[in-house]
């Protein structure tokens, strides 16, 4: 039966060692029909918690009948890291005795981060390269952005196969980091230097995320270097990069459309790092859902423009919509924002009923 079943399936005896390998498992792990598995589990499954946080020593420590969907990364026989989701249940006889333990493998794909969230051309090639990576482990220096570095940097970790306590940054010494398990050691700004010209424990990536333009010189430190696509070339990867970023952010929080414009115009305008500071600000000040007006709209550029001629009247749009953000920098305090516009509070109030503006619920102040 355990031949038959699409789920992948090893069968140890009381001495942890593999007697049984359905198919799936072979092709799951990297063998051959015709190749032998058998010794120690732990010796052929090379798992990152095989030494310290077992599934089967935990269930049988605790005498629990199995333990469901334990997230681990196994190792295939060429190196390959294999991201796994494993249920673990022991087989005991009738005193209670262990007899051994069937362990069911599922594959689990790699959470992708917010920068490649999307699925236009440059993200998927991006998302290619990386996989490429994570099957090798060569060391990387990212080219970007910084929020992009960063977070393209644990996406390079994941798609190893890697469990995110094992990316660390870097403090500036490895003295402090455990050897094993092998992790990622990701640095970028001020500190990415010295990270490039250290000797890291064996197995252990290397990441760096550079400025463009400065970048080590060709030649000066062995790793791969990949320039990282531009807001522009997301740019159809917008709005699902700011729904995973927001997640991440805070999970369970929604944007709506008119914010998401909002922060997309954000991010084409002033970068990546203005837009994570929006996002914060926006989430701070929301309700579980980012409404247009908890987005800081800062540096419209010609998108402003764009915009504003779609519309029947565009010089009312445009006094509406500097009223309503002077308001909204103001913390909504009338006076103040007055004073900034230049006219009396009473002009202020009658101009605020001529375009029908509204204090949001979610105004700061």
């Amino acid at each position: 039966m355990l031949q038959l079943i699409d789920d992948a399936v090893l069968v140890l005896d009381h001495q942890r060692t593999l007697r049984f390998v359905n198919p799936p498992a072979r092709r799951l792990l990297g063998y051959q029909e015709d190749q032998t598995i058998g010794g120690r589990c732990r010796l052929t499954t090379k798992g990152v918690d095989c030494e310290n946080a077992c599934p089967l020593t935990f269930a049988l420590e605790s005498d629990i009948e199995r333990v469901d969907n334990f997230a681990t990364v196994y190792r295939a026989k060429d190196g390959r890291a294999v991201p796994l989701t494993v249920t673990v249940i022991p087989l005991r006889d009738d005193d209670g005795g262990f007899l051994g333990a069937v362990e069911i493998l599922r594959p689990r794909d790699p959470d992708p981060g917010f920068y490649l969230a999307g699925s236009s051309p440059a993200a998927r090639s991006l998302k290619s390269k990386l996989l490429r990576n994570g099957r090798t482990r060569g060391h990387l220096i990212l080219v970007g952005e910084r929020p992009a570095c960063r977070d393209v940097g644990r996406v390079v970790h994941r798609f190893a196969g890697l469990p995110d306590e094992l990316f660390e940054l870097w403090t500036g010494t490895w003295e402090n980091t455990t050897p094993w398990p092998p992790g990622t050691m990701y640095a970028d700004g001020d500190g990415a230097v010295s990270l490039l010209a250290s000797d890291p424990p064996e197995g252990w990536q290397v990441v760096v995320g550079a400025a463009p333009g400065n970048q080590p010189a060709d030649g000066t430190v062995i790793a791969e270097v990949v320039a990282l696509p531009t807001v522009e070339e997301l740019r159809d990867d917008l709005a699902p990069m700011v729904t995973a970023w927001a997640q991440t952010l805070s999970p369970g929080v929604t944007v709506t459309p008119g914010a998401m414009e909002r922060l997309g115009r954000l991010g084409c305008d002033l970068g990546l790092e203005r837009l994570e500071q929006a996002l914060v600000a926006a989430i701070a000040a929301s309700n579980g859902r980012i409404e247009e007006e908890c987005v800081a709209a800062d540096g419209y550029g010609s998108h402003l423009v764009d915009e504003l001629l779609r519309m029947e009247n565009p010089l009312s749009a445009l006094e509406a919509r500097l009223i309503t953000e002077v308001l909204h920098r103001s913390g909504w305090r009338m006076q103040e924002a007055a004073d900034r516009l230049g006219v009396s509070r009473v002009t202020l109030w009658r101009k605020l009923k001529d375009h029908g503006i509204e204090r949001p619920e979610c105004g700061e102040g």
